[in-house]
């Protein structure tokens, strides 16, 4: 049965909810508003591109779900996270095929992120605007990047690993799922930022 766009901008953007972990990047930007014109393509968008056409966007609210990492996943000890303000508003443009081919995400989420051991919890404001590509449609890859949005890199993630990073400047993470699950791979961070599992462990 062929999905609609809508339903696969949906789909999409439910599992990169559930992938991101802490995730909108944003560099203190406010809500994107649907204004019902068709944007011309964005130029980071056409490499992604590669099946032909260019369809939306479709605007979803992405939800944020908590986070739980298991003692050693991430940082040393358990550690949860809650988001107690979520208003983000994804775009979603598709190609003939339907899948994803370029997204941008923004708005506003504030996270609090707990050391269970010691009960330590800071509060974070990881609001704004990023973008998410994807090099290869139609498979389980894509890229987020921005500024402003936290990421955690578990055990199995190469080459940077057992880090919760928070950009301030910029950051730049691939997203790679299959069978076995989700793979992150930095592929940059500059400027300013910070470790939350430094953090909470203090």
């Amino acid at each position: 049965m062929r999905r609609t766009r809508g339903a696969v901008a949906a789909a999409a953007c439910t599992a990169v909810t559930a992938a991101l972990l802490c995730a909108v990047p944003g560099a203190q930007a406010a809500p994107a508003r649907d204004t019902g014109d068709v944007p011309a393509r964005p130029a980071g968008a056409r490499a992604a591109d590669r099946s032909g056409g260019w369809h939306g966007p479709v605007v979803t609210r992405p939800e944020q779900p908590e986070i739980d990492y298991p003692r050693g996943e991430v940082c040393p000890f358990p550690a949860h996270a809650t988001f107690p303000v979520v208003d983000m508003v994804q775009k979603t443009w598709t190609n003939d095929a339907d899948d994803p081919v370029y997204a941008v995400v923004s708005g506003p989420l504030v996270m609090e992120a707990t050391n269970l051991d010691t009960g330590r919890t800071v509060r974070r404001d990881v609001s704004g605007t990023g973008t998410l590509t994807y090099p290869e449609p139609g498979t389980g890859t894509h890229v987020l990047s921005g500024g402003d949005w936290g990421a955690g890199l578990h055990t199995g993630d190469r080459p940077v690993h057992n880090r919760w990073l928070i950009s301030r400047g910029f950051m730049a993470v691939r997203y790679s799922e299959d069978g076995n699950g989700t793979s992150r791979e930095l592929l940059e961070l500059s400027g300013p930022y910070e470790d939350l599992c430094e953090t909470l462990a203090e």
